[in-house]
């Protein structure tokens, strides 16, 4: 019987993000695979949960609700800041990574003016739907009882 792919596991996948329109966020087909420990909180938990107890070969779709991912949009996340605290050449659209309560966030120039710039602290994928498509390649476990 095969192993199945467990909570402190290392796997390797291939994957597939997609919003709910179909448009293609990231794929590895074509790539590397990625290899994530299923405990290590920088993937989302709901990723993570949906490789719990699959196995090598296996393939599927989950649909995750932006509760479950990225969260909804909040217009409170988007703050007027000082044109002059930006990098210079600063353009509509641009990231940044800015230090917002002792913590590192990226933002996203939303607009500027002639004194100002709004931020967006949202995630952009925030308040979206998200369908993954993943394959699990092959699972290294640590040591368990048999």
């Amino acid at each position: 019987m095969s192993q199945s792919a467990a909570y402190n596991d290392t796997v390797t996948v291939h994957y597939t993000t997609r919003t709910r329109d179909g448009g293609v966020i990231e794929d590895t087909t074509n790539r590397k695979p990625l290899v994530l420990n299923l405990s290590d909180p920088h993937y989302t938990e709901a990723f993570r949960k949906s490789i719990l107890g699959m196995q090598p070969g296996m393939q599927k779709t989950v649909i995750a609700d932006p509760d479950q991912i990225f969260g909804y949009r909040e217009h409170n996340r988007q703050i007027s800041v000082p044109l002059s605290g930006l990098p210079s050449g600063i353009r509509e659209g641009d990231q940044l990574t800015a230090t917002i309560q002792n913590e590192e966030v990226d933002v996203w120039v939303v607009q500027l003016s002639e004194d100002e710039a709004l931020i967006d602290t949202n995630h952009p994928l925030s308040g979206e739907t998200i369908e993954y498509t993943i394959q699990l390649v092959s699972i290294e476990s640590p040591t368990r009882p048999v």
